[in-house]
């Protein structure tokens, strides 16, 4: 039988973190470290203006450091209207998993 009940949608962040979860199970670490590896250090958000033709459109952007672990950091930058803070959150935390 198909079940035509809809799944539950997990985020890109969120699987990115379930992901973590389960191989941080197999290290040993303090749950504390393991904890201020996962988390994203900065979250930025900015609106500002851009000139298209001859109209003014206010864009959103974000800018995310997973980590300041080193320096400078990397993270992940989007000035889209297809993404979302949390896109820019797992994109940024894949950068320092790599």
């Amino acid at each position: 039988m198909i079940n035509l009940e809809p799944k539950s949608q997990t985020s890109f962040y969120q699987s990115v973190q379930n992901y973590f979860d389960k191989a941080a199970r197999h290290t040993g670490l303090h749950p504390g470290l393991l904890e201020q590896i996962k988390v994203c250090n900065a979250i930025y958000q900015v609106h500002f203006p851009v000139k298209v033709g001859n109209e003014y459109r206010v864009i959103e952007a974000y800018r995310v450091q997973h980590s300041h672990h080193r320096t400078p950091t990397k993270g992940g930058i989007r000035f889209s209207n297809h993404v979302n803070r949390e896109e820019v959150m797992a994109l940024a935390t894949l950068m320092t998993y790599k």
